[in-house]
């Protein structure tokens, strides 16, 4: 189960930095125009939960491979496997709060709600790149 880990991730990562990148452009510059971003990033969001929750069953599941273990310090898997649990979390909640608010969000929360699961996305993928170049 876990050889399946860079699978799910890379498309959780393309969905939900497609879903984040395109909140942000539509709390800032397209609203009132365009709702479909917004419907946009509401489908990869949804879609992304299920990525997520896979991604860390599979991620878990990759970390007690004894070869893991062997190779990687825990210097670098502590941060990646936490960080992508908490993008886990967040992706989960920040969902429910586009889902409900939607057109109603103020701009500013929208946008910031946006840039921060965006940096949990890419500090996620730096850190298991960190560990695919260094170890693996």
């Amino acid at each position: 189960m876990g050889k399946l880990h860079p699978l799910t991730v890379y498309f959780l990562v393309g969905l939900i930095t497609s879903a984040y990148f395109t909140y942000i452009a539509y709390y800032t510059f397209l609203r009132k125009r365009s709702l479909f971003f917004l419907q946009y990033s509401l489908f990869n969001h949804a879609l992304s939960i299920f990525f997520s929750i896979l991604a860390v069953i599979t991620g878990f599941a990759q970390a007690q491979n004894p070869y893991i273990q062997q190779k990687t310090t825990f210097f670098y898997l502590f941060p990646h496997k936490w960080l992508g649990v908490s993008l886990a979390v967040y992706t989960f909640v920040s969902f429910f709060i586009f889902w409900i608010k939607q057109d109603e969000l103020d701009w500013r929360l929208g946008a910031l709600l946006g840039l921060i699961g965006l940096g949990l996305a890419i500090a996620t993928l730096t850190f298991g790149w960190l560990l695919r170049l260094m170890f693996f």
